[in-house]
């Protein structure tokens, strides 16, 4: 993956690192094709985020973009019920296809998130993006 691709996980208003606290899913990195859905918190600014990566090198020209980013807040107190409720004692494992883990990416997937522009300043913006708030459904954590 050239620099212009290597994903990032920091935070989109402070810049600084954040914690992984769930590895939901990930398909890569490979040379050509990396994908993610993980959730990240910055303690410095106190959020979190619902942060899915999409690198694809083999699009079509003009189908879509190549690398694509949806974001998704999460206030400080789903952050905290994520880690209470997640029923799933390895939650950074990505590759778990525990219910928890499937039911995290399949509600991931219905959330409302914003696709962040590809360049430029909106790209590491946290204006106009939706929130995303987590309930707790027959034992499992899951997105809305």
């Amino acid at each position: 993956m050239s620099r212009w691709h290597t994903p990032s996980d920091n935070c989109l208003i402070c810049h600084g690192a954040q914690e992984v606290v769930i590895g939901v899913r990930e398909r890569g990195p490979h040379e050509r094709m990396h994908d993610y859905v993980r959730v990240l918190f910055c303690a410095a600014c106190d959020v979190g985020e619902v942060r899915t990566f999409s690198y694809d090198d083999f699009v079509a020209y003009g189908e879509e973009d190549d690398v694509m980013v949806w974001s998704g807040v999460l206030v400080t107190a789903d952050v905290d019920r994520l880690r209470a409720e997640f029923a799933c004692g390895t939650p950074l494992d990505h590759k778990c296809q525990c219910a928890q883990h499937i039911r995290a990416y399949d509600s991931n997937v219905r959330a409302n998130k914003t696709l962040l522009a590809e360049y430029g300043p909106a790209r590491h913006s946290p204006d106009g993006r939706t929130t995303v708030t987590v309930r707790v459904t027959d034992g499992l954590a899951e997105f809305c």
